[in-house]
């Protein structure tokens, strides 16, 4: 199945901040003019968090080069086409309120294809071996791909500060209460530290096996955006594998989960 190439992932926002970090043009200064800018400043790379930010229209407005702001397929398609990069802007508090999209540097436009570059070669995986790991969940129990042969197993990539990743829970609860007799095991693999996930959890539910602070898992699995959603068959093959909250997300994880019971 063909990863969705869906842009209501996360951005590492150093990626947009490496390479000319000063880039202006006169759209962008007209821009700055607009009402929706109004008592913000642009943020430097100094000003920006060295963590994830949401990036879907919606966690923070995204406006084109016209003032217009743009969602879903209408922003996914502006990022997807190389030509624009996002500048962010922040209020006096530092926090970011605001992503403008500016027409890209050269430079910046051959970073954005080597990173679809990397989304599309994660569809790749599907049908290879899973990549060997071995992991401690919250409450100290012990997994590893070997040891879990003959299982299917289900993999959720996400960290505390993604929406996308929370909006989902609900859902993904409902499956592991669905599945809860079936040979199937759940592992939420996140970016945080057990300390992070765990004040967390005091405020909402999440069903699977949580393991922390696993990004080396991610980046063995080429994870490049949140929330992932890889499944991997009784025989430790990839079948399985999505980023990012679709309309269809769950019923796709449970339709292929239906048919590797039913094998």
């Amino acid at each position: 199945m063909k990863i969705r190439q869906i842009i209501i992932l996360t951005i590492l926002l150093s990626c947009f901040y490496s390479i000319n970090l000063i880039a202006q043009n006169k759209e962008t200064a007209n821009v700055e003019k607009k009402e929706f800018l109004k008592g913000l400043t642009k943020a430097s790379k100094n000003d920006l968090p060295d963590k994830q930010i949401m990036f879907d229209g919606e966690s923070i407005p995204v406006y084109n080069i016209k003032g217009k702001r743009i969602r879903g397929n209408e922003m996914m398609e502006a990022m997807m086409s190389g030509n624009y990069t996002p500048d962010f802007y922040m209020d006096k508090n530092k926090e970011i309120k605001i992503a403008f999209l500016r027409m890209a540097t050269e430079d910046e436009k051959k970073m954005m294809k080597e990173m679809q570059a990397q989304m599309s070669s994660e569809s790749e995986l599907i049908g290879t071996d899973a990549s060997i790991f071995s992991a401690t969940d919250i409450n100290g129990n012990e997994y590893s791909l070997n040891s879990l042969k003959g299982k299917i197993i289900v993999m959720n990539f996400w960290f505390v500060e993604c929406k996308p990743c929370v909006m989902e829970m609900p859902e993904l609860n409902e499956l592991v209460k669905k599945y809860k007799n079936k040979d199937i095991v759940f592992l939420g693999f996140a970016t945080n530290d057990k300390s992070k996930i765990d004040s967390f959890l005091k405020k909402k539910d999440f069903s699977y096996n949580l393991i922390p602070n696993s990004r080396k898992i991610a980046a063995d699995y080429k994870v490049s955006g949140y929330p992932t959603h890889i499944i991997i068959d009784e025989n430790s093959k990839i079948v399985y594998l999505t980023s990012g909250l679709g309309p269809t997300t769950i019923y796709d994880i449970e339709k292929t989960i239906e048919s590797l019971i039913k094998k």
